[in-house]
């Protein structure tokens, strides 16, 4: 089967935060979850809520050491802890992990800073195949 990915993904377990983006203000808060793979497209998580095909999301996740990577002008302090990636995400993929209780979700970006894709892809292709923790 041929791969349909733009991008490589890379096994990934850190925490990230998102919110429903919404006009109304009832379930705009933050909330916490688990991802297990990112990519310069998009990102894989778990959470303990289905989230339908097609919302969009607001997603902060941190990548650790994804800064040495940045292509732009700005440089982050090499000595500073990671920046976290902001990025708008659109739902694309919900798979029931466990009966009611978890869930993956699997989200493309569809507005991310494209110096920040770039760093992200960078630190993937630098990291690919490397054991994980």
């Amino acid at each position: 089967m041929k791969e349909k990915r733009k991008f490589k993904r890379l096994p990934q377990k850190s925490k990230l935060l998102y919110k429903f983006l919404k006009y109304s203000p009832e379930g705009t808060e933050l909330k916490e979850a688990q991802y297990k793979d990112v990519g310069g497209g998009g990102i894989l998580f778990e959470t303990e809520e289905e989230i339908p095909i097609g919302t969009l999301l607001k997603i902060e996740f941190d990548l650790q050491g994804w800064h040495k990577y940045y292509p732009g002008f700005f440089k982050f302090d090499q000595t500073s802890i990671s920046e976290p990636i902001t990025v708008v995400a659109q739902v694309v993929r919900v798979e029931e992990i466990e009966k009611n209780k978890k869930y993956e979700i699997g989200v493309k970006f569809v507005n991310i800073d494209e110096s920040y894709r770039e760093g992200v892809i960078n630190f993937i292709e630098a990291n690919f195949g490397k054991k994980e923790g």
